[in-house]
């Protein structure tokens, strides 16, 4: 998938989550780590998954940094047959997404002892986007899958799976 394909079916993906937090901001800039204390001030959504784990799930490497919102910073790695995305937001929960979000499916879990949901945003459904929501470091890491075409294949198992893999490495 490339880039402007990417992008436009996240687009309302993007378009569920902005409305989200208009009153959130990440001032800080992202490193590779985060240091004890800083929530996720530190994390760097493009250093979560390693080079491996994204080839080995059909992935480009490197990922490119995704800042079409400012206070929801992410990475975008191209694939097939998935696409996926990282962002953090460290003002919103997973409680304060289901509240203030047009979801066409919001289904709450549990993640390694943190809330977390799997969702469909109602501008989603076609665009084949399935996106993980879990709490960490006193904010939020999302994780998307978005697949192109559809080849009948779980995105929301796929988002899942990727946020069990990156749950390890963020705080709290």
């Amino acid at each position: 998938m490339n880039r402007t394909r990417r992008l436009a079916a996240l687009g309302g993906l993007l378009l569920a989550l902005s409305g989200c937090a208009l009153n959130s901001r990440a001032d800080e800039t992202p490193a590779a780590r985060p240091k004890p204390g800083t929530g996720l001030a530190d994390v760097d959504p493009c250093a979560l998954l390693t080079d491996a784990e994204l080839t080995s799930s059909g992935a480009s490497v490197p990922g490119y940094p995704n800042d079409n919102i400012s206070w929801e910073p992410g990475c975008d790695f191209d694939g097939d047959p998935f696409g996926y995305s990282v962002f953090k937001n460290q003002e919103m929960s997973v409680a304060k997404y289901e509240t203030q979000a047009e979801w066409a499916r919001y289904e709450h879990r549990e993640l390694q002892g943190r809330a977390a949901a799997n969702a469909i945003g109602t501008g989603s459904t076609k665009a084949r986007v399935c996106t993980t929501l879990f709490d960490a470091g006193g904010g939020v890491l999302i994780v998307t899958a978005s697949e192109l075409n559809d080849g009948g294949r779980d995105r929301c198992a796929e988002s899942w799976r990727l946020a069990e893999l990156i749950a390890p490495r963020v705080p709290r």
